[in-house]
């Protein structure tokens, strides 16, 4: 470049000390929880890059650290040189494994005897009182084996625990700290019994806390590899054939002198902590609401994990004029996988019927004739009892949606890269083209508003990123709805299924897909009083 005076000047680049620690390493990993390589850049902290996966949402360390710091021995990041606080902890442990205890017996129908622990530890989690009862063997990580598993998912060491057939392995934040979860989990469920439960403990990315706090969050980002929510975690353990059986919050109770040195170092104000060191405020114990969550896994066993089946779920009221081109057209698209048809039909007054029975007796098809119509829900609930498939898919009897559409909705949960998709009318449009009514605009206007209000209210109490919860096209795991009790009738069954789902582990994986609307005079039922409003507040009554 030529300056004013006719000198050449030149530019030249100088990296930021984060920069040039990251371009130091050369260890660049997939994505810890799905295995795609679709990193966004989020930012640098503690010299390394922290990225989110554009597919599942899982925050991860790529390159991975050179020199990982051995964050389970818990004395290794925080002294806890106060007896109460180690005694809290203490107290956490032992009512966890009471948790773990009840969660065996309902699950598996036997009582608790080995339990192993893997992960942060302190060494008075082996006496504290259940540790004796359920069998516990801590298995503690020096520095030379949590390197090894961290960077190269060594477990050699633990081989003789795992020999002894843990009922129940505790992973207590470990999979947080590993550069490949996935290789260690997976080596876990091959040198264990099929009946072994497996409980994680982590702090849930999409909580509330990990929300704000973002990248302030030091005392995880300095350490941590990965950061899951329950959603992506579970579609890694999915990956090593393992089903979420349970999962709930963990609570924690700390002292206020130890949450006053956190907040002191967060906001670098040591006045705080010192405030709280010199009176009897610091010794008060405070519940910790940080996000932190157990989740329990167990084996995929017997003919689901063998083959694959997808059963679709077609409720039909009144749909003279498309249902017969429907359930061609279902019945006809190709697919890798096996399917069934179940055709639930409402009484209808229009002859609809007499459409659906000239389906029976086909191969692969099931019909449910209802005695009269009670909702669209409750003829989904009707259609979800005969369910005999591994993936749920569920398909109204009209043409708004593409049936072509499904490969790319099977693809995640064939991959075990999620439990459940929503196919989404909203992504990659750079407008709103999911309704377009010439004949009533404005009534198009309101549902896209609508829309777009049901997706934000969604996110918001679920902890989810969804850009279109109301869409027909809900699929997943049949494995979903063990322990799921859905209520609703009418249209809101599609909010009640998504809020439970969300609710119990389960979050969607969005997958964009065609949509043209049908306007209300070419048979649209849904009505605003009637259905979008319960619908709306079905959002609030699931969640509260």
């Amino acid at each position: 470049m030529t300056g004013t005076n006719g000198s050449v000047r030149s530019f030249q680049f100088r990296p930021t000390p984060a920069v040039r620690a990251a371009r130091a390493h050369n260890r660049f990993v997939d994505c810890p929880a799905c295995q795609a390589d679709r990193p966004s850049y989020l930012f640098h902290r503690a010299g390394v890059r922290f990225v989110r996966c554009t597919a599942c949402g899982a925050v991860y360390v790529n390159p991975t650290r050179d020199r990982p710091f051995n964050d389970l021995d818990i004395e290794r990041i925080q002294t806890f040189s106060h007896p109460r606080d180690r005694a809290l902890m203490s107290e956490d442990f032992e009512r966890l494994l009471r948790r773990v205890e009840e969660d065996h017996r309902r699950i598996l129908g036997a009582p608790l005897r080995r339990t192993l622990l893997l992960g942060r530890y302190l060494p008075e989690f082996a006496r504290v009182p259940s540790a004796e009862r359920l069998g516990l063997e801590v298995a503690a990580f020096d520095d030379a084996r949590f390197t090894r598993v961290a960077l190269d998912s060594d477990l050699e060491w633990t081989a003789p625990s795992l020999a002894r057939g843990p009922q129940v392995v505790i992973l207590a934040e470990l999979l947080e700290s590993l550069a490949d979860p996935h290789a260690v989990l997976s080596h876990l469920v091959a040198a264990l019994p099929p009946e072994t439960l497996f409980v994680v403990t982590y702090t849930n990315a999409d909580s509330i806390p990990a929300r704000l706090m973002r990248r302030h969050w030091s005392q995880l980002f300095d350490h941590k590899s990965a950061f899951f929510s329950t959603g992506n975690l579970t579609a890694l353990a999915a990956r090593s054939g393992l089903l979420l059986k349970t999962q709930y919050p963990l609570p924690v109770k700390r002292t206020a002198r130890y949450v006053g040195d956190i907040l002191s170092r967060a906001v670098e104000r040591p006045a705080l902590s010192a405030v709280l060191n010199a009176t009897p405020l610091g010794d008060v114990e405070v519940p910790v609401r940080a996000g932190n969550r157990v989740v329990v896994f167990g084996r995929r066993t017997g003919e689901a994990a063998a083959r694959e089946k997808l059963s679709i779920v077609m409720p039909v009221y009144n749909e003279a004029r498309y249902a017969a081109e429907v359930i061609d057209a279902v019945l006809a698209k190709p697919l890798k996988i096996d399917r069934e048809l179940i055709i639930v039909e409402s009484n209808s007054t229009d002859g609809t019927r007499a459409i659906v029975r000239s389906y029976q007796g086909r191969p692969g098809v099931r019909v449910v004739l209802e005695d009269r119509p009670r909702g669209k829900g409750h003829a989904v609930r009707t259609g979800l009892a005969h369910v005999t498939g591994t993936i749920v898919l569920i398909q109204d009897a009209d043409f708004e949606y593409d049936i072509d559409d499904y490969d790319a909705l099977l693809e995640p949960l064939l991959q075990h890269q999620a439990t459940f998709v929503l196919g989404s009318r909203s992504l990659g449009l750079d407008d709103w083209k999911v309704r377009r009514y010439d004949a009533t605009p404005v009534r198009g206007m309101m549902l896209n508003y609508a829309q777009l209000v049901f997706a934000r209210t969604y996110s918001a109490l679920y902890q989810q990123r969804v850009t279109d919860v109301n869409t027909m096209f809900k699929v997943f795991r049949a494995e979903c709805l063990d322990g799921l009790d859905l209520k609703s009738n009418g249209f809101e069954l599609d909010i009640e299924l998504a809020c439970k789902l969300a609710r119990n582990g389960h979050s969607p994986m969005e997958v964009p897909v065609n949509y043209v609307a049908r306007g209300f005079a070419e048979g649209k039922k849904i009505r605003f009083w009637r259905d979008a409003v319960p619908s709306y507040a079905s959002l609030f009554w699931h969640r509260f």
